[in-house]
């Protein structure tokens, strides 16, 4: 699977139509959406994603004056590409709700980042990325039914979630959020976790981490400047839990994937 382009956050106010190219075209949406299939619109007000093969019309917007935030990937696949495709429970050219999209967003980073770094294996390694991605993507649509039938609330934990990793500094108040759901402190940590895997703490970490990370790659801000963007007070601390979550120090990082 070769890949052509990479987009991660991209904004669009303006509607997305017209045909695909000879590319694949894999849409991971960040915001409402809506799509306009055989002269009828569907609204998908959480994590939507879509799968176009070549050739196909497209034709999706957002809602109102938000815009459109997404997530492309857009890859040239082989026959033997296309028939793994093919084995997955992946809806193609339908969008689909999808459960946890964050886990396919940080897929997706992960895949950028791989691409601007220079090492032997790049193009084996771009091309595992982009399995993990499609394997998250069927998890994530195959999930989303019981995501939603066995975790009370989980639109609005996953609307939270999405407010966290858009807006990683923000700093988001447990209490505040707890208010919000009509829930207790208690009840809150149990039904996130039981929601997506990590407690609320470690999600605010690896978003703050992740936003780090993008910096590091993507500037020349000192690591002092990029603890202040990130949220943190504390250059240190910020150093020491960079080092737990990523098993190396920020300087070292930027090292060896630049």
């Amino acid at each position: 699977m070769k890949i052509t382009k990479i987009r991660t956050a991209e904004s669009r106010s303006a509607e997305i139509k017209g045909s695909t190219v000879q590319d694949y075209c894999l849409y991971l949406f960040r915001s409402p959406v809506i799509f306009t299939i055989g002269g009828t619109d569907r609204i998908f007000s959480n994590g939507a994603a879509i799968l176009y093969k070549d050739g196909i019309s497209r034709c999706f917007r957002g809602t109102g004056i938000r815009g459109l935030k997404y997530d492309l990937v857009q890859f040239r696949p082989s026959s033997a590409d296309k028939q793994y495709i093919a084995d997955l429970e992946i809806p193609l050219n339908t969008p689909v709700e999808v459960y946890d999209d964050y886990s396919i967003a940080e897929a997706i980073k992960n895949l950028d980042m791989n691409c601007r770094t220079v090492c032997r294996r790049k193009t084996e390694l771009c091309e595992l990325y982009l399995r993990i991605i499609l394997i998250s993507l069927e998890e994530a649509v195959c999930g989303i039914e019981l995501a939603e039938k066995d975790v009370p609330r989980y639109p609005q934990l996953k609307e939270i979630r999405r407010e966290m990793y858009d807006d990683p500094v923000e700093n988001l108040s447990v209490d505040k959020l707890c208010r919000r759901l009509a829930v207790s402190r208690t009840y809150f940590h149990r039904i996130y976790m039981a929601a997506f895997g990590v407690t609320f703490r470690q999600d605010a970490i690896k978003s703050r981490l992740s936003y780090a990370c993008r910096l590091l790659l993507e500037t020349e801000l000192s690591v002092g400047m990029i603890a202040e963007k990130c949220g943190y007070e504390s250059e240190s601390y910020f150093m020491r839990q960079f080092r737990q979550h990523m098993g190396c120090t920020p300087s070292e990082y930027r090292r060896k994937q630049l």
